[in-house]
């Protein structure tokens, strides 16, 4: 199946116009796109504060998942990037319950600190890999 038939767009009109997939599924993987707090128009949702940031991009990650027909439980890999590696972990409670609510196992995960992400106001981006049937 070419890839074009296996790409997934959430926020089609910003992704086609920087040219990117938010999600591409490639045999039994579904690699996710770096979700950031961006609302459905590309407004940030909680500026200078993490846990609106890491609430909202769950939010589009989860829904992400469960339009591609999966959930938290597939993710095997996230990778985290944060301007604020502190306010990260203070508000970790946050991306644990929605790894819990969704009776997932903990995925293997990495968390880097950079200087700035797409926007300065921006905190946190993470895009992870998922496997899709289980087994």
């Amino acid at each position: 199946m070419p890839i074009a038939n296996q790409i997934f767009h959430k926020r089609p009109d910003i992704e086609k116009g920087i040219y990117y997939a938010q999600a591409c599924k490639v045999g039994d993987m579904l690699y996710v796109s770096g979700c950031v707090s961006w609302d459905s128009q590309g407004n940030i949702i909680g500026k200078d504060d993490m846990a609106a940031q890491l609430t909202q991009v769950y939010t589009d990650l989860k829904e992400t998942l469960e339009a591609n027909g999966i959930s938290l439980r597939n993710v095997v890999k996230e990778t985290v990037f944060t301007t604020d590696m502190e306010a990260l972990v203070a508000s970790n409670d946050i991306r644990t319950r929605f790894y819990v609510e969704a009776e997932s196992a903990p995925p293997t995960a990495t968390w880097i600190e950079c200087s700035r992400l797409v926007a300065p106001e921006m905190m946190i981006e993470i895009e992870c890999i998922a496997q899709i049937n289980l087994g």
